[in-house]
């Protein structure tokens, strides 16, 4: 058994993730909100573990104690605390963010609501290219089946003592080996089977290498990613902010956010992707942040979340 702690910079709302998690599940993840952990498989050096992810302290005393069933050698320990703090956005500093934000008298209850909100990331690049394409055009719930379909068709599994059953996201290799037809009988449309297959392939072939984007500017990595087919704009943007945690990407697209705006900024129709790219000028360079939270404002209304409904109400009556 290995067991450390994750020491994460504060403000740092584990309630605040957990509760944004209850909307936006994640088949890898076991999620006890009650007693505050989380449970996961990684896979390290190659082989699936299971971790225990216990949240501790307050906003302003975070930490996370890991806790893997397995004896793990000093490779897999470091890869896993690296994995993690990416994960949980330990190391980002929000302050900066919130003095921006505070600057603005729309974003400022924002930073008032939901301090210590953060991105919970995915875990490696290859997932969240993986994830993000099958996302494409689909709603969330959607999604979440065709994921969990690959899981069990090519990720690995690793069973706990209870009987339960976790998987890890499949490699480049498995998914490299598959064929359309597998990915078809699965519900995946022609296009996003052969989009998901050719990307793994670029991968094992070494036409694309992941390990080079952390070193590239974000322009750059939409420079190389967007040539291959079924990875547009759209999709190199969501691997810049799920995947790497990239702070200033803005999705004008987003339905998302647009309605958040309307929230927000008390517009009485939603906001075109020219004036949400006018008005998320203002954000730089911190875009991705406040989208972010502008998401967040979408799921506590439709939460119902009292500190926040009595918010909205005070901006309707401005």
């Amino acid at each position: 058994m290995f067991t450390t702690r994750i020491e994460m910079k504060p403000p740092y709302s584990f309630d605040r993730l957990l509760r944004r998690l209850e909307s936006h599940p994640d088949d890898q993840l076991r999620v006890d909100a009650e007693n505050r952990l989380i449970r996961r498989a990684f896979r390290l050096q190659g082989k699936p573990e299971l971790v225990t992810l216990q949240f501790q302290g307050g906003d302003e005393e975070p930490s996370i104690e890991l806790t893997a069933v397995g004896d793990l050698g000093q490779a897999q320990q470091e890869e896993l605390v690296y994995k993690v703090k990416h994960m949980f956005s330990a190391d980002v500093d929000l302050q900066p963010l919130y003095d921006h934000m505070n600057q603005d008298q729309h974003l400022k209850p924002l930073v008032e609501s939901f301090r210590g909100l953060r991105y919970l990331l995915d875990p490696d690049l290859f997932q969240s290219m993986i994830r993000t394409i099958i996302g494409q055009q689909l709603n969330l719930a959607f999604a979440a089946t065709l994921t969990h379909r690959l899981l069990t068709l090519a990720g690995d599994s690793i069973t706990a003592e209870d009987g339960t059953t976790f998987y890890v996201f499949p490699t480049a290799e498995a998914i490299a080996r598959l064929e359309v037809a597998q990915l078809r009988e699965l519900q995946y449309s022609q296009r996003k089977a052969e989009y998901i297959i050719d990307f793994a392939r670029a991968v094992v072939d070494g036409k694309v290498d992941l390990d080079r984007l952390p070193h590239m500017s974000d322009d750059e990595i939409i420079a190389y990613l967007t040539p291959l087919r079924g990875i547009g704009r759209w999709t190199v943007e969501c691997l810049l902010m799920f995947g790497m945690g990239r702070p200033d990407l803005l999705p004008a697209a987003d339905i998302g956010l647009r309605n958040g705006m309307m929230i927000m900024y008390g517009m009485t129709e939603k906001p075109t992707e020219a004036e949400i790219r006018e008005i998320g000028e203002s954000w730089r360079p911190y875009r991705s942040y406040v989208s972010l939270y502008m998401w967040e404002a979408v799921g506590a209304l439709k939460r119902k979340e009292a500190g926040f409904m009595e918010l909205v109400d005070g901006l309707k009556g401005k």
